[in-house]
């Protein structure tokens, strides 16, 4: 029984005092998107374009440094 006790308390010590998770830096994300002065619907189809293209960016460099497929 004491031996048992001995093996258990033993787990539990090298369980606390063990590193779980390394922390890694992250790479350069990507540029921020900034939008232009839209006038027209051609401008505006051109800009929300651009702007999908963007968040897809951010969405691949995010599974990347996560090291996921996740979108």
């Amino acid at each position: 029984m004491k031996y048992l006790i001995l093996l258990l308390y033993a787990v539990f010590i090298m369980g606390c005092s063990s590193v779980k998770y390394i922390t890694m830096p992250l790479s350069k994300p990507p540029e921020i998107y900034k939008p232009s002065i839209v006038n027209t619907e051609k401008e505006l189809t051109k800009e929300y374009k651009k702007s999908v293209i963007k968040i897809a960016e951010w969405q691949n460099w995010y599974n990347i440094q996560v090291n996921t497929n996740y979108f």
